[in-house]
């Protein structure tokens, strides 16, 4: 069986469903490009990721979200390394759709992770994703792996648990997932620490870099990272007056026609206004209703230079 076909017995994240899933073990093209220095890029398309060439192997950044995926993702790295095998996987956080399948990776590659990340994935033992051998709690943990050196830094609150970022000082790259990427993001997830995440992500622009790699889609300047941070502040605003308004947020056809009123103006030449720009309005309606996100969203998030 070519390495690219799914085989009889996937692992299966958390489903549970008896028989095969055909989408775990699907092929998925992933295209790759240089960024600076030994810092390349990975995507399917929608996700993104980096990776490392390092004096013997490569540093991985993440996983992809099936095992398919996975398996493509380290025939990417190959083609690119040949004969580099990935020996370091470092998760951005814990959500299965980022880093769900290391087994599928590089099964005996060596793991980093933020503590909070980790104690998740252990607690969930998901089929496919490994925990981390190597945590840390610190919010700037600087390491040189295989002649590679960077920085992982936890920001505070974003999104998921022990979200963290990837700086690259000497190449002034920045690296964080399911945070600023470009447009008009999707945003009902309900972990999204909306109080904490805009302070929290201003707090790298203290740091010196010029290019931004999100998780998903394209590459961004620094002043495009600073004008998607504004889109969401403003939103707050927005979420508020709407609810003062009356709008109820469950009248979806209501609730479209008061965005593109009030937001339509300012924001709807952004990439998927038209898709998400009422759920993104919504989400900050429920902020506002529901009161925010458990014991760590309602604590003052840190606003400090890193």
């Amino acid at each position: 069986m070519a390495e690219s076909e799914h085989s009889c017995r996937e692992h299966l994240g958390i489903f549970t469903i008896a028989g095969e899933l055909p989408l775990q073990g699907a092929h998925r093209d992933i295209c790759y490009q240089p960024v600076r220095d030994n810092i390349w890029t990975a995507s399917e398309g929608i996700y993104r990721t980096i990776f490392l060439e390092g004096g013997s192997g490569c540093i991985a950044f993440d996983t992809f979200g099936t095992p398919g995926t996975a398996r493509a993702y380290r025939q990417a790295i190959e083609r690119v390394f040949p004969r580099k095998p990935v020996h370091t996987i470092i998760y951005s956080h814990e959500h299965l759709d980022h880093c769900g399948y290391a087994a599928d990776l590089a099964p005996d590659a060596h793991i980093i992770a933020h503590d909070y990340a980790n104690q998740v994935i252990r607690a969930r033992a998901a089929d496919g994703q490994l925990a981390a051998a190597d945590t840390f709690t610190e919010e700037r943990r600087a390491l040189t792996i295989d002649g590679c050196y960077f920085e992982l830094i936890y920001p505070g609150h974003t999104h998921g648990d022990g979200n963290i970022a990837a700086y690259f000082p000497r190449s002034k790259v920045l690296v964080m997932v399911d945070t600023v990427a470009d447009g008009v993001g999707y945003t009902t997830l309900m972990d999204w620490h909306l109080r904490h995440y805009v302070p929290v992500m201003k707090r790298f622009l203290s740091l010196e870099w010029d290019l931004f790699v999100p998780g998903h889609f394209w590459l961004l300047s620094r002043q495009r990272f600073i004008q998607i941070l504004d889109y969401w502040e403003r939103l707050f605003d927005f979420g508020q007056q709407a609810v003062l308004d009356g709008l109820d947020p469950h009248d979806w056809a209501a609730l479209n026609r008061y965005t593109d009123e009030k937001l339509g103006p300012l924001y709807a030449d952004e990439f998927r206004y038209y898709e998400y720009g009422a759920m993104n309005l919504y989400r900050y309606m429920q902020e506002y209703l529901t009161g925010g996100w458990g014991i760590e969203g309602n604590l003052a998030p840190p606003t400090g230079p890193l």
